[in-house]
């Protein structure tokens, strides 16, 4: 039972069905207390989102398709309660942090996770108080690459990882309402034009 093993594929086939039948019976419930829930690492939520980073790691893939949904018992659950319960489990630590400093509630985990986002945006990162003003006489040389970095070169801001750059793109996709779907077609065609030589070259 150590936290470093993964467990089999049948344990999380198992894992999978029980989630899936209490996910049914706690949605209600959820409603009503979802600010505490989330404290609770006993939470269906919170192991839900275990389970599927779990099923990433043994099946050697980064998203959990319809298929690996069925074969590990979970393609009941709402794709974007699977989602969030992900989010959560991998920034559970600064979720709860935060919480804990907006002593606010919230009636669904997506509204939760929405106000974390907004909360932790890394444009806000520079703006504790009243640091606009900081900004333009210490660091005159931030706000162009700001623009910069939010048009051309997001990844490099931060040096993020693989995973890291992924998990924000979650949470955004989570924030706007795009699908999966709609987002790998975008990101093929954007990737395909970055891969044609442009004009543009002088």
């Amino acid at each position: 039972m150590a936290k470093s093993n993964i467990p089999s594929q049948a344990e999380l086939k198992i894992q999978g069905k029980t989630l899936a039948s209490l996910d049914a019976k706690e949605m209600k419930a959820l409603k009503a207390k979802t600010t505490k829930v989330v404290h609770d690492k006993d939470s269906l939520d919170y192991q839900l989102g275990q389970l599927q980073v779990n099923i990433l790691k043994i099946e050697n893939v980064k998203i959990i398709s319809k298929e690996l949904a069925k074969k590990y018992g979970i393609a009941s659950i709402e794709a974007r309660r699977r989602n969030e319960s992900k989010i959560l489990f991998l920034k559970y630590d600064e979720v709860i942090s935060w919480l804990k400093s907006t002593r606010k509630r919230y009636t669904s985990l997506s509204a939760l996770l929405k106000a974390f986002a907004k909360a932790n945006k890394p444009k806000t990162e520079d703006k504790p108080k009243a640091s606009d003003e900081t900004k333009s006489q210490d660091e005159p040389k931030v706000q162009p690459s700001d623009s910069s970095e939010t048009k051309e070169e997001p990844k490099v801001q931060k040096k993020l990882s693989a995973s890291d750059l992924a998990l924000e793109v979650l949470i955004q996709m989570e924030m706007h309402g795009i699908s999966v779907k709609d987002f790998s077609r975008e990101f093929n065609s954007q990737y395909k034009e970055l891969k044609v030589p442009s004009q543009k070259v002088a």
